[in-house]
């Protein structure tokens, strides 16, 4: 490797040092120099270089590095490329047919959710979200569908450790308050918000794995608050979760029953 041309050696520790941090969250520099079997100081100067790209970031108070926001931004651009989007379209359609209103497929891109592909409702009150659409992690379902399984470490990575922004009188501001409502999607496989992005807006999503123990992207169905109510919510939720399962299977996750 020392003799390969243009410098290619570092770029495969690099890398090596990127697919490492991918498999385990939260690695000490020592833990991550003895998997590498590199030196310390070598592994520092390499994640230095890939925390000054955002493709690596250490926490404070554990001194644990993990895959940075920017890593998340790269493949946000490959499932956006490879098709994601195309495979999703017949089944927003129908999401977007069986419910009468919007339907959407976000994916994460660095501190929010990218709207990548979008089944408008019928109604001619509906809610609009075209691609490009970003929406906030801690207040919107489809944000809250892609991080709802993430480690807490890096949850507080991405939302930081102090109160959330407020977006509406509706938003969860409170990091505890925003865990507890995290683990209804654990439970369930599917969540809700009701005006806490927008006023008078809500939705509800599932998030969609493709093979990773990390969603890769989420659906979601949002709505006029006054369609989505409580006796809507629970019949679309179910719905939201078997699609997001079915493209998940479909992009080379974990086949249902």
């Amino acid at each position: 490797a020392e003799g390969r041309p243009g410098g290619s050696a570092a770029v495969d520790r690099a890398l090596a040092v990127l697919d490492t941090l991918a498999a385990a969250d939260g690695l000490t520099l020592s833990d991550l120099a003895r998997r590498l079997q590199l030196a310390p100081s070598t592994t520092h100067r390499l994640l230095t270089a890939l925390a000054a790209r955002r493709l690596a970031e250490v926490d404070p108070a554990t001194q644990g590095w993990a895959i940075g926001p920017a890593a998340v931004r790269l493949g946000a651009a490959f499932l956006r490329r490879g098709g994601l989007a195309e495979r999703a379209r017949p089944i927003l359609d129908r999401l977007a047919a069986d419910s009468g209103e919007t339907a959407a497929l976000v994916v994460p891109d660095g501190e929010t959710a990218l709207v990548v592909a979008e089944a408008p409702g019928p109604a001619g009150l509906r809610v609009v979200l075209p691609p490009g659409t970003r929406l906030p992690l801690h207040a919107s379902a489809g944000g809250k569908a892609l991080i709802a399984h993430l480690p807490l470490a890096r949850v507080r990575s991405l939302l930081g450790r102090g109160a959330l922004p407020r977006l509406t009188e509706r938003t969860l501001t409170d990091q505890g308050e925003l865990t507890a409502d995290l683990a209804t999607l654990r439970h369930a496989g599917w969540l809700s918000e009701r005006d806490e992005c927008a006023p008078g807006q809500s939705a509800l999503a599932a998030p969609v794995f493709g093979g990773l123990d990390d969603p890769v992207a989420a659906l979601l169905i949002a709505a006029p608050t006054l369609r989505l109510d409580a006796v809507a919510l629970a019949a679309l939720g179910p719905v939201v979760a078997a699609a997001a399962a079915e493209l998940g299977a479909a992009v080379g996750g974990p086949r249902g029953e």
